[in-house]
């Protein structure tokens, strides 16, 4: 019986076959971009070698390691936007599965529709909206002069402009989470619930014992690759600061740059591609072995058999 189970050579086969275009797509659009960009990174490909590079080998590296000023404090402001950033996204999500998932709770349908809504709007645009409330001039200034208060430079200094962009991505993110979450909550069983009041167990005590390890479950891979996600983000950051304001007067980066957007102004501004290809190798050599390590300590991409 044990060996009708195993899958036939036939089945094998079929399942290669189904999977050889994306294998065939991700060689084409990921691998083969990724080495070219690995070898640009030992080139001085730019603006004045665009025909004719040259190899220079560790120079790029050389230049990010030791000469720039900008490398260190944009890899902190990186690391610390990654972990505040996933750490609000996720606490935010949960947060509002638990009230939403509430029994007592009355018209959650409405709640939950509405709690949404950030989720069904395009990003972009939701962005670009974010960027008008919050500018000089935008209606939230405003609202605080009617209200006597001080206006904020909200994308304007350092410190707001941090501020502002962990808020705005916290409305960009929280829907996700807090869907997934509801949906495991609504999977774990009420009678564990029941059975932990009847010997005592209070509500904390029920979320620590009962909640949070079953919701770990499901959703550790998702805090993995949320992780991956954020050190990249891209959007938000260029889209509503565009890594802007100097960090100092003639600094050549922004408060607000990570190192996915200085790479990109190297390649906008100066047109260093060279230089900015070494940075998404450095990106990748940091997420990478991070992701990895994690994943195999928390076992979310563990295969079960």
């Amino acid at each position: 019986m044990m060996g009708s189970m195993r899958p036939r050579r036939g089945q094998g086969l079929q399942a290669a076959a189904y999977l050889t275009p994306l294998l065939v797509g991700t060689v084409i659009f990921v691998v083969l971009p990724a080495a070219y960009n690995i070898y640009i990174s030992f080139t001085n490909f730019g603006l004045f070698h665009f025909q004719k590079f040259e190899w220079v080998g560790l120079r790029n590296y050389l230049e990010i390691f030791a000469e720039s000023p900008a490398f260190v404090p944009v890899l902190g402001w990186t690391v610390t936007w990654t972990v505040l950033t996933s750490f609000l996204n996720i606490a935010g999500g949960l947060l509002l599965a638990l009230l939403l998932n509430h029994p007592g709770l009355r018209e959650r349908n409405l709640y939950r529709t509405l709690l949404i809504v950030p989720w069904a709007l395009p990003g972009i645009i939701s962005i670009q909206m974010w960027a008008a409330l919050l500018g000089g001039n935008g209606p939230v200034n405003l609202a605080l002069g009617a209200l006597g208060m001080t206006p904020v430079r909200w994308l304007g200094d350092p410190f707001w402009a941090k501020v502002s962009l962990l808020a705005v991505n916290l409305w960009l993110s929280y829907p996700f989470f807090m869907v997934v979450f509801l949906a495991a909550l609504q999977s774990i069983p009420r009678e564990l619930y029941e059975a932990a009041t009847m010997d005592g167990a209070t509500g904390w005590a029920s979320f620590r014992y009962i909640t949070l390890p079953l919701l770990g479950i499901a959703t550790v891979p998702l805090v993995v690759t949320q992780i991956a996600f954020q050190f990249n983000n891209f959007n938000v950051i260029y889209l509503l600061t565009g890594g802007n304001p100097l960090a100092f007067p003639g600094a050549d980066y922004g408060a607000t740059d990570t190192l996915v957007t200085y790479g990109y102004k190297l390649i906008t501004s100066v047109q260093r591609y060279g230089l900015a290809a070494a940075y998404g190798v450095v990106i990748f050599l940091i997420i990478g072995p991070i992701t990895y390590i994690n994943s195999r300590l928390t076992r979310a991409f563990e295969e079960v058999r």
